[in-house]
């Protein structure tokens, strides 16, 4: 990789990071396409796996006091069920439709942020199980995982620091569930770029801890309604991606 391509990808990478640590998601969605532009299908996912991982280990750090561990246990550990079914399934399932599916899906709840508090937009709680085996199942299909549990911890009252730490504590059960997977069933087969690898997670902690300057910021509201709408313009990305190949 040249010096431009590099720096492109340390640039994107610490913005990501920045604006996503209050989001929940988005990390791995930017940059696994970006990485493809460089790196074989398999190597991207690979490093970009890693990037998540550690990544997210550092988010754990910076706000583990403010973690829900009864959320996180009732729906992480349904998601790792999720995650292992995915991966498996990776290979003998079209994503498009599932894609699709997510999309409508991740429009209609961030778009219930901005409407009325109307309890019939909301999803259950009771229905949380589903939430969590779901998140896990994207991520194992498609690598999206994020999105669809922050449109389910949208449905508690949580400060913000509780919605990243909650978020950030079931990402990594996922990303320790896949990960193992994906590198069993294509070892032997990446190139791992050790040095990328180091400069891109560097400058993604970077723009984590920025990130959590601008946590503090602002006002639960405006948190709120900043991931309803990532959850919207991902959703749109999801539905039209199908329709431009």
């Amino acid at each position: 990789m040249d010096a431009l391509s590099l720096s492109w990808i340390l640039v994107l990478a610490f913005l990501i990071s920045a604006i996503t640590l209050m989001t929940g998601f988005g990390v791995g969605s930017v940059l696994t396409p970006t990485f493809t532009l460089f790196y074989d299908v398999k190597t991207a996912v690979f490093l970009v796996a890693i990037v998540h991982l550690a990544n997210n280990f550092l988010k754990l750090a910076l706000f583990l006091k403010h973690i829900d561990r009864k959320i996180t246990v009732r729906f992480g550990f349904i998601s790792i069920a999720g995650a292992l079914a995915g991966s498996f399934l990776q290979a003998s399932f079209r994503s498009s439709w599932v894609a699709v599916a997510l999309a409508v899906f991740l429009i209609v709840s961030g778009s219930s942020e901005f409407l009325k508090k109307d309890p019939s937009l909301r999803i259950p709680r009771k229905f949380d199980f589903l939430g969590g085996f779901f998140s896990g199942l994207m991520g194992g299909l498609i690598g999206n995982q994020g999105a669809i549990r922050s449109a389910y911890l949208l449905n508690y009252s949580l400060t913000k620091e509780t919605f990243v730490a909650t978020a950030t504590g079931i990402a990594i059960l996922i990303d320790l569930t896949r990960i193992p997977v994906y590198i069993s069933e294509h070892i032997g087969q990446t190139q791992t770029d050790w040095g990328t690898l180091a400069a891109v997670t560097s400058v993604a902690f970077a723009g984590t801890l920025i990130g959590k300057q601008l946590l503090a910021k602002i006002s639960l509201e405006r948190f709120r309604k900043i991931v309803a709408l990532f959850l919207i313009i991902f959703g749109l990305f999801l539905f039209f991606l199908p329709l431009s190949r």
